[in-house]
């Protein structure tokens, strides 16, 4: 304080009048005596002015601080007011939008906020600006587009964030220049322990007239907002999971309800209130007791059932079973139950799945009464085959017996010496014979095709053999026609191949047959190549092309159209020229397709046909010097019946006329024969004498032949001892039967002369082999 110059005057005088005390200034003494007053008076005004100085500044410190706790106290106020208007406005909102865009607009007017903004985080981690208050429109678009990395410090919920014009310029500045927002209050929305999302909200001036800089008060009100918000959005995840879990419940097309661990039913889903008929659920868990009859089926009390079921529940942990319900109209639902044990808080409850099995068991009953429908078409079916297949094996016997007879007795009539006209005769016969044995062989194939029980053979066999064969046999057919008849194998045909040759040549004769049947003069070619390109070529197998062309007829696109369906012809009316059973292409068609191939046809009226049908046969395993499988029927001569000459064979055959046609040929080729009329005579000669072969008939009184040939093998002195089956039974199981009885070999009725002689020869046991000695 600046020294008043008047009291410096003053000090200057009184140093005058103490200097006028000295003796005869008397007069001055009264005069000093006011001044010392005057001092003291001066004294008490200078301690009394430093007393106000210091009032004055603690007056104006005390002001200063009334006046910052006032703003920090109506921040608080504001804050409180805010906090409690959104507790109530907040629990009614259902989504984040609908929850941040009005919290954002309060903040901005009830705090005095210039900008408010909600970041989420993406799926990278990186935050997004989701919702923004206080910008301008041309701002909003352009800040929205914006990602930002989060610091650290902006994620902790502990320590909410607040820059102020204090803070060093480069705080925080990536987010504030995103934001463009330089004055913030940062804090995380934290529902169960996961960032869902940031506040901030702050201002482009810190300080303007009439608004104070940002607080602590301010702070913990945004805090405060957060952890609001935080519980809201828990809240609202809480109902929605509520929500989902009742509507999956309700959804659910099984019964559902809920047992506390004191055995009460405290919940249940919609569709236990329908499978029982109920107007509700509270009707359903009032009345859940009555709605199972008193007793179960196994006789059980319902009630106390149900309590033991339950705690083995919660003992278990899980639990399944059968139960019978009832709806109050006494209507029985049976039902299967599944109890699962789930925790709820600090304890458990037990979950029940109640499966409506009325029409599970309506189904079961359906399926048992379809089964058992089935099971009685199955056994129908099953007699209905066994009668087929014994119908087809008899008919097939039946057949071939007289067959047998008629082509052995003119087999032999040809051997006799006859006129030419005779000799004409009987050829004609025969040829007549073979004709009708091939059809009913085709019938009988057909049938064994229908009914699954045809099987092919795997031998080595000569392909130029099988052409060679149909060639001659062809030759037979053209008779007076001008036919020329070529036939050709292409060199890469290999010669020996494994496959069914009896088979190939089958489909082959069908095919010529054809072809020469529907020719009166040109050409007939048969041709074998072999189909060598990549897309046909068969891994370790050989595909050979079998091809037949004539020059015949021909046939237009309908006939081609039904060529391979049974038992019809091209020409089918009463007027027809040609004759045929209509099976022969259908049979050819399955046995192509067995053969791993298959059978097409090209044809034109007037310009002839081309048939042809591939199959895949496997590689010789001895391609040189592998045998024809077909037995060949060269014809004999003298030479060769002498290596049959003196031969002993034993027959069994009960039929007369079948018995002595196999005796007159065997005698033909030197063969000595003893007869047995059924296989107990047959066993009764063997032990009376020693035999080279037995040729045993299979259906025979008294004893069959596959019983006496089982009980022939029985003997250890007959196990080497060739038997031969010579039998009408001509079905490939016939065959298989013959060699499981111990059968060496299977020859079918009619009986070829050539092949028979073909497999004694095969069979006999050469001069230096001892035969088998009879008993004793």
């Amino acid at each position: 304080m600046k020294k008043d110059t008047g009291f410096q005057d003053f000090s200057s005088f009184q140093k005058a009048l103490a200097f006028l005390e000295a003796p005869g200034l008397q007069e001055f003494s009264d005069f000093h005596k006011t001044s010392r007053e005057l001092e003291e008076l001066l004294q008490e005004l200078r301690y009394l002015r430093r007393i106000t100085e210091r009032s004055t500044a603690k007056i104006l410190s005390l002001d200063v601080q009334s006046s910052a706790i006032r703003h920090e106290l109506e921040q608080k106020r504001r804050g409180f007011s805010l906090l409690a208007e959104l507790a109530v406005s907040l629990r009614k909102n259902a989504s984040y939008e609908s929850v941040f865009v009005p919290v954002s607009r309060r903040i901005n007017a009830a705090l005095n906020m210039q900008r408010t903004v909600v970041l989420t985080p993406d799926a990278e981690g990186l935050f997004v600006p989701a919702v923004l208050q206080g910008y301008p429109t041309d701002r909003q678009e352009i800040i929205a587009a914006r990602r930002i990395k989060m610091e650290d410090e902006l994620l902790d919920p502990a320590r909410p964030v607040l820059v102020t014009g204090a803070d060093p310029v480069g705080r925080l500045a990536g987010l504030r220049e995103a934001i463009e927002m330089p004055f913030l209050i940062s804090s995380p929305i934290l529902p169960h322990n996961e960032v869902a999302a940031i506040l901030v909200t702050g201002r482009v001036t810190e300080q303007a007239p009439f608004l104070l800089r940002l607080g602590r008060g301010d702070v913990e009100t945004v805090q405060a907002i957060s952890s609001l918000l935080a519980a809201v959005l828990v809240e609202q995840r809480l109902t929605e999971a509520e929500e989902r879990t009742r509507i999956m419940l309700d959804a659910l097309p099984v019964c559902c309800n809920f047992w506390d661990e004191r055995g009460n039913n405290i919940d249940c889903n919609q569709e236990a209130v329908r499978l029982f008929d109920l107007p509700g659920r509270q009707e359903y868990l009032q009345r859940f007791h009555e709605l199972s009859p008193e007793y179960q089926p196994d006789g059980h009390l319902s009630s106390e059932l149900a309590r033991e079921r339950i705690r083995e529940a919660f003992a278990s942990g899980w639990l399944r079973f059968e139960w019978m319900h009832q709806k109050l109209n006494g209507e029985l639902i049976p039902s299967e139950i599944t109890l699962v044990r789930a925790r709820r808080g600090e304890g458990y409850i037990v979950v029940g799945y109640t499966r409506d099995l009325r029409e599970h068991k309506a189904m079961l009953a359906e399926m048992f009464r379809t089964e058992g429908e089935l099971r009685q078409a199955r056994d129908l079916a099953e007699k209905s085959a066994r009668a087929k297949s014994e119908f087809l094996a008899n008919m097939s016997h039946e057949i071939r017996t007289p067959m047998n007879a008629i082509l052995g007795m003119t087999h032999l009539l040809g051997e006799t010496a006859l006129t030419d006209r005779q000799r004409k005769y009987v050829t004609q016969a025969a040829h007549s014979a073979h004709l009708l044995l091939r059809i009913i062989d085709d019938i009988l194939d057909f049938s064994k095709i229908d009914t699954g029980r045809m099987a092919l053979e795997s031998v080595d066999f000569s392909v130029r053999d099988v052409v060679d064969r149909v060639h001659d046999l062809m030759l037979e057919q053209v008779g007076t026609k001008t036919i020329a008849l070529h036939i050709g194998v292409d060199p890469d045909v290999p010669d020996h191949v494994t496959g069914d040759p009896l088979r190939v040549e089958q489909v082959l004769l069908h095919l010529a047959g054809n072809a020469v049947k529907f020719t009166q003069a040109g050409e007939v070619d048969i041709h074998v190549s072999r189909k060598s390109s990549a897309s046909n070529e068969v891994s370790d197998g050989v595909k050979l092309l079998f091809e037949v062309r004539d020059t015949g007829i021909g046939m237009n696109e309908e006939e081609m159209a039904n060529l391979f369906t049974p038992f019809t012809q091209a020409d089918g009316s009463h007027t027809r020229k040609y004759g045929g059973t209509g099976i022969g292409l259908a049979i050819g068609q399955s046995l192509a397709g067995m053969m791993g191939g298959e059978i097409r046809c090209e044809s034109h009226i007037g310009e002839g046909s081309k048939f042809w049908f591939t199959a895949v046969f496997s590689p010789s395993a001895n391609a040189d010097d592998a045998p024809d499988a077909n037995l060949e029927t060269v014809e004999e001569t003298d030479s060769e019946f002498e290596e049959l000459q003196g031969m002993r064979v034993l027959l069994a055959e009960d039929n007369e006329i079948n018995r002595m046609i196999a005796t007159e040929i065997l005698s033909v080729a030197g063969v000595v024969v003893t007869t047995a009329n059924t296989g107990l005579e047959a066993l009764n000669a063997l032990k009376k004498d020693a035999y080279d072969l037995v040729l045993m008939d299979i259906q025979m009184p008294e004893m069959d032949g596959l019983t006496a040939a089982a009980q022939i093998r029985a003997n250890p002195r007959y196990e080497t001892l060739p038997i031969i089956a010579m039998t009408a039974h001509a079905l490939t199981e016939d065959k298989q039967m013959s060699l499981e009885s111990g059968m060496n070999d299977h020859l079918t009725k009619p009986i070829d002369p050539e092949q028979l002689y073909a497999t004694l020869r095969q069979w006999y046991r050469r001069p230096g082999k001892k035969a088998v000695n009879a008993d004793g």
